[in-house]
């Protein structure tokens, strides 16, 4: 653990390839550089290379500071790799704010500090998960004005152990081309089912009904997303699920996410615990055929319960059709799930066995 004021531009020697890289870009941004380059996470294709000016970095960091009421002094933990623009962000947001910045390696299981109250983190799914199952980790985060989880979908298990807490933890949304999140709810205290836009964010929907976003960050440019959205004349909103990840079944257009979340429910009613996520499938009758993958080495037991729960909640058309375990799912660079590599090995392997 390290802790530095990075507005200062005074640093001690660091002692981890990890410090090193938080420094460099710390003397950078001091020098003056206008321009950084970073990458898209790739969790739906090949990542892109994204270049993002400063002041829409300052512009960023400052929205933050409102929403949240920062000031200077108050620590931000950065426990995420800076290559992506969740983490970046972190250490810009010190840069700007005048905030201190404590830095641990970057894992699932970061190593949080227990003499220090953190203000500010920015998290990934796994490490909140991480945060929330061992409570005596929270106390670092009595202080907290906000603990913010983004970078990918978090499950029911998350969200239900997250609600219990009253430390302030949102969920928020946003991507590299939006300089990090542009959003966010409330998944602790009071619970929020609707995301809500920062300060300065307008927001409208396409001809798919995909969220577009419009501010000071993309430099008053209107950026186009792939996720279908549910926008109230407020501005609030939920994501229904990717344009590209939608599955068209004799016609009727199924979101993976939302059955993924049903499943996810039933897990943790039932003790279970495994990763899964729903795809389509070719199929000669209906063009595609949603389908439940499973990461396990056996087979499971609990099929038809599965389905007689779903049938509760969901139309018999959006049902899984079939479920396939498979022993191990692939992973992207930044740790997220690829769900069509997955899929596509599968279909390789399956059609060599044939």
């Amino acid at each position: 653990m390290l802790l530095i004021s990075p507005k200062s531009n005074s640093f001690p020697i660091p002692s981890t390839p990890f410090e090193a890289e938080v420094m460099e870009f710390c003397r950078l941004w001091h020098t003056g550089n206008e321009w950084f380059t970073f990458h898209t996470s790739g969790s739906t294709g090949v990542p892109k290379e994204i270049k993002i000016h400063r002041r829409q970095m300052i512009y960023s960091a400052k929205m933050t500071g409102k929403w949240l009421g920062l000031k200077s002094g108050d620590k931000a933990l950065l426990c995420l790799p800076i290559r992506f623009i969740g983490g970046v962000m972190v250490v810009v947001r010190a840069l700007v704010l005048d905030l201190e910045l404590v830095i641990v390696e970057p894992s699932n299981q970061p190593e949080i500090p227990a003499n220090l109250s953190l203000v500010l983190t920015s998290l990934v799914p796994p490490q909140l998960q991480y945060l929330l199952q061992n409570p005596s980790l929270l106390s670092s985060f009595s202080i907290a004005k906000g603990i913010l989880v983004g970078g990918a979908a978090i499950s029911k298990e998350i969200e239900n152990l997250a609600a219990k807490q009253d430390i302030p933890i949102y969920l928020t949304y946003g991507m590299t081309e939006t300089v990090s999140h542009i959003a966010y709810r409330s998944i602790s205290k009071t619970t929020d089912e609707y995301l809500i836009p920062l300060s300065g964010v307008e927001l409208r929907l396409n001809a798919d009904a995909c969220l577009c976003v419009r501010s000071f960050v993309t430099n008053e440019v209107w950026i186009e997303t792939n996720d279908v959205a549910d926008l109230l004349p407020d501005q609030r909103f939920q994501i229904l699920g990717r344009k590209d990840f939608v599955i068209n079944s004799g016609g009727m257009k199924i979101f993976p996410s939302q059955i993924e979340q049903h499943v996810q429910t039933y897990f943790l009613e039932n003790g279970l615990s495994y990763l899964c996520f729903v795809a389509g499938l070719p199929d000669e009758k209906y063009g595609q055929r949603a389908t439940l993958f499973i990461e396990s080495q056996q087979a499971i037991t609990w099929e038809n319960d599965l389905k007689r729960y779903l049938l509760q909640h969901l139309s018999s058309k959006q049902i899984p059709k079939s479920i396939i375990c498979l022993p191990q799912f692939i992973f992207n660079s930044n740790g997220k799930l690829d769900s069509r590599k997955t899929v596509a090995l599968y279909q390789e392997t399956s059609s060599i066995e044939s």
